[in-house]
């Protein structure tokens, strides 16, 4: 199925505004698929050591934080989005 993964502050200084990928149909699959066009370290960017996604990031399906409604499956074209944690002001 088809996915975009969509990149926002430093990330996507590092791999572009976003990546169109074909996957399994879920959200690690999705992830797994970016890798293979951006590299193997864009994992480290996604999940921790142990495997889960990283508590410093933000990601969302169709608008959706994943740490608020866990997603399993993915919709056909779904909209996922990848925000690091950002830091600025004054």
């Amino acid at each position: 199925m088809k996915a975009r993964i969509d990149f926002y502050a430093t990330l996507r200084e590092k791999y572009g505004k976003s990546v169109e990928i074909e996957c399994d149909g879920t959200l690690r699959g999705a992830f797994l698929a970016a890798a293979e066009k951006l590299g193997k370290d864009f994992l480290e960017e996604i999940f921790d050591d142990k495997g889960n996604f990283r508590d410093d990031r933000i990601i969302t399906v169709n608008g959706r934080n994943i740490k608020d409604e866990m997603v399993e499956k993915l919709p056909e074209n779904a909209r996922i989005a990848v925000f690091p944690p950002v830091a600025g002001g004054s």
